[in-house]
């Protein structure tokens, strides 16, 4: 999977070596020479080769957008399938926990099982196309949990 590049520390109107723009995002030299190929403005006239902070900003930002895929309010993203999908048989379990929902669904192309998390007040939307079933989720506290696992232990 690939690293996320970071864009905190890289500074606008600063000039960067591919190893200082590699160093100041935490990926590697190979991933800005790659980037460069690929239409990261860079200063290659002369060496060392440098990228300007605002470039690599602005290249980094359309690379994370490019990536995200919009989903419509009763679609689900497929993580194997990695496109959006529609559950199986219509059909989608929700968890409900303080003022957000997590929909659960099995992918219709695939069978592998998909989560959405969703505002409460955005689940008539969901309810409407598909047959939603709610699953309590139940409470338990830590000291429960102590004396059970140390009940289990003995």
């Amino acid at each position: 999977m690939p690293k996320l590049a970071k864009l905190s520390g890289i500074k606008r109107l600063h000039s960067y070596t591919i190893l200082e723009a590699a160093g100041v995002t935490g990926v590697s030299d190979r991933t800005i020479r790659t980037w460069i190929k690929q239409g990261l403005p860079a200063m290659t006239d002369e060496r060392p080769t440098l990228v300007r902070g605002d470039a690599l900003i602005a290249f980094i930002k359309r690379q994370r957008e490019a990536r995200k895929s919009p989903l419509s309010p009763n679609e689900f993203y497929c993580l194997k399938c990695r496109e959006a999908r529609k559950p199986a048989g219509g059909l989608v379990d929700c968890t409900t926990n303080g003022t957000r929902a997590k929909l659960t669904a099995i992918c219709e192309t695939c069978g592998t099982i998909m989560h959405r998390p969703i505002a409460h007040n955005c689940l008539s939307v969901v309810s409407h196309t598909y047959d939603v079933t709610m699953v309590s989720k139940p409470i338990h506290s830590s000291a429960t949990d102590h004396k059970t696992s140390t009940q289990n232990r003995h």
